[in-house]
């Protein structure tokens, strides 16, 4: 069935909250990875995609934070997704999004 508008904004809620947690996850283990390569370590392949990642999630947050903390801004973040699909950090993709 259809949800209500509320069940919709706390499932929004949610899913920014899951969004911000599973990005300051990536950045610790990020910033872990970062201490390894100043001490001379060699990261993995995986490992360096995902410093990759992150550090291009964070650059890419800088935008995304403009329309949370904006009022009435997040309506208008369909237009800009549609315009920039790759706009939002990783952590922040639904499932239908991927």
């Amino acid at each position: 069935g259809k949800k209500s508008w509320r069940q919709r904004a706390v499932d929004e809620l949610r899913h920014y909250s899951n969004g911000f947690h599973w990005l300051w996850v990536d950045t610790k283990v990020a910033a872990r990875m970062v201490w390894r390569l100043l001490h001379g370590q060699v990261l993995t392949r995986r490992e360096r995609r995902r410093l990759l990642r992150t550090c291009a999630d964070l650059f890419r947050l800088v935008p995304f934070l403009v329309f949370v903390i904006v009022p009435f801004m997040e309506f208008l973040l369909p237009l800009f997704l549609k315009l920039f699909p790759e706009m939002l950090p990783s952590t922040f993709e639904t499932e239908s999004k991927k």
